[in-house]
């Protein structure tokens, strides 16, 4: 079966909108599980207010303000110390005869806390709160949400040997079940390290939803739809950020949240037995009755002698398993065969990893930013839903290479002058429009990538994209919580500032738009002379 066949026969299917826009849902409803678990980290490990837990206070009845008022006057609202004071001999006077005390007193010194009390006015018991990640176990709290990238990771890499072996539909339902089982079952650990290790499921069960969905949508459709279609899927984040904070707001602790964003997970069921496989796949399986059933009569497709394509999509099947796990090593260094090459990968690859560092880094900053958590959430949820579909109008009337430019540098300002901006609603209002300048400015890096390789390499270029864009949501936590504790303004700047860079860095690769795809290095090679030689004659 030749590729110009195949695709004669999926545009007729395609052009059957009720059936495309059936694909998109059953791909794309996954996700909004994933993203909905991706950031959940803000409301699971929340930022309570909490002082130090005094054992002879709280044995007196002392309110929790009482004894933060003895025991933390003048230190901050989150506090890792306490006045060494003698409390047992506190706890024998009222609040007001200790408070008169403590104030003619000299302050005694300052000692760690060995346990805590917390606020939980705003968040209800949370990870944090439960397990003490606070003051010195902090970095415990950021590995809560860094552990789901790290499973993310794995499972782009599992799932996608998995699929290329068992197939497209058989993968999808398997990561489908796996999310039906560890998600509902977080909710029931009992330690830390039980609840980071179902985290890492989590993300490895999210990546194998999302991974094999999308090719999923994308072998079924053809070059027309798919700009269009996958966008739109993408779209299926922001309904899953939206989804979250009602969930959080409805309900009193970490654990009902999670699972009121597991449980419905088991509509997925439906998913898994609809989905038709990939007919691509089937081909190259040699199945090519099932292919053409799942196509429909609209064109069948004959079983006549093996082609150059099925040929090389069964070789490149034979060669999944390295391909999945070393990426093979002689097309990796294809990447880099080249200055214009190398050049063209590192620029992506630190797009692609800032992109997602800025994306997670908003996402995760409103405790910093003094905000109403589950509006910041949702409003980010809802101006996202245009940023993914900003870049369509944007390449209509512009290059990609001035499009990325000039929306990194939109993103990179506002990020910016966030330091300036009064807490509350101001500072809010600027953070969406950073957010959605950001999530068009990725989308158009995602295309743009596509373009700048030639066909030989895209897969693997971005493959590799893929998986340094891993880097963002894995360092993002560190960045909110440790950089933001000292200073709330940093992981802001910090994005701002590397956004500008990703701007800048965009200069050095050319346009694409209106330019033909190339197959092959040596054809890139070619283009790179002709327009050496064209400089010359436009300057005379």
């Amino acid at each position: 079966m030749d590729p110009v066949s195949l695709e004669k026969a999926l545009e007729k299917k395609c052009k059957n909108h009720f059936w495309l826009a059936w694909i998109l849902f059953l791909t794309a409803s996954p996700i909004v599980f994933n993203s909905a678990h991706l950031a959940s980290y803000v409301f699971l490990g929340g930022n309570p207010t909490f002082f130090c837990n005094i054992p002879e206070l709280v044995e007196a009845n002392w309110t929790k303000e009482q004894i933060r008022e003895i025991s933390s006057p003048g230190l901050s609202k989150q506090s890792c110390v306490h006045y060494a004071w003698n409390y047992s001999l506190l706890k024998d006077l009222d609040f007001n005869e200790a408070l008169t005390y403590s104030n003619i007193s000299q302050k005694p010194d300052v000692i760690k806390c060995k346990n805590y009390i917390y606020d939980e006015d705003v968040f209800h018991q949370t990870i944090v709160s439960e397990w003490d990640l606070v003051c010195d176990d902090l970095p415990l709290r950021s590995t809560a949400q860094s552990t789901i990238a790290l499973g993310k990771f794995v499972g782009a890499l599992v799932f996608g040997l998995l699929s290329d072996r068992f197939g497209r539909k058989k993968t999808f339902a398997f990561s489908c079940i796996m999310y039906m089982i560890v998600g509902p079952s977080t909710a029931f650990v009992n330690s830390y390290g039980l609840f980071i290790l179902f985290r890492l499921l989590i993300g490895v069960a999210g990546a194998g939803a999302y991974d094999t969905g999308y090719t999923i949508l994308m072998e079924l459709t053809v070059k027309n739809y798919r700009a269009y279609v996958g966008n739109i899927f993408n779209i299926a984040f922001s309904i899953g950020l939206i989804f979250l904070p009602l969930a959080a707001y409805f309900t009193n602790n970490w654990r009902q949240l999670q699972l009121a964003i597991s449980v419905p997970i088991c509509v997925l069921l439906i998913n898994c037995w609809f989905i038709p496989e990939s007919p691509r796949w089937l081909i190259t399986s040699g199945k090519i009755e099932k292919a053409s059933h799942i196509i429909g009569s609209v064109e069948r497709l004959e079983d006549s002698e093996p082609d150059q394509f099925s040929l090389s999509n069964s070789k490149g099947k034979s060669n999944s398993c390295r391909k999945n796990v070393f990426f093979i090593f002689e097309d990796y260094t294809k990447l880099f065969a080249t200055l214009e090459l190398t050049k063209r990968t590192l620029i992506c690859y630190y797009l692609w990893s800032m992109g997602n560092l800025y994306y997670y880094t908003i996402a995760l900053s409103g405790a910093n930013f003094e905000v109403n958590q589950y509006l910041y959430i949702g409003l980010n949820g809802l101006v996202e839903t245009p940023g993914f579909l900003l870049p369509l109008l944007f390449f209509a009337y512009f290059g990609r290479k001035s499009s990325g430019i000039a929306l990194w540098t939109v993103s990179g300002i506002a990020m910016l002058v966030i330091i300036v901006i009064p807490q509350g609603w101001p500072i809010m209002c600027v953070t969406l429009v950073a957010r959605l300048a950001g999530a068009a400015a990725y989308g158009a890096i995602m295309f743009y990538t596509l373009e700048l390789f030639p066909t030989e390499n895209r897969n693997t270029a971005m493959g590799s994209c893929v998986t340094m864009s891993q880097l963002g949501p894995l360092l993002a936590p560190y960045v909110v919580d440790i950089l933001g504790k000292k200073v709330w303004w940093l992981p802001t700047t910090l994005c701002g500032s590397l956004a500008l860079l990703g701007a800048f860095l965009l200069m050095f690769v050319p346009e694409t738009r209106d330019t033909p795809m190339l197959d092959t290095i040596y054809e890139m090679k070619r283009v790179e002379k002709e327009s050496l030689f064209k400089e010359p004659e436009r300057a005379n």
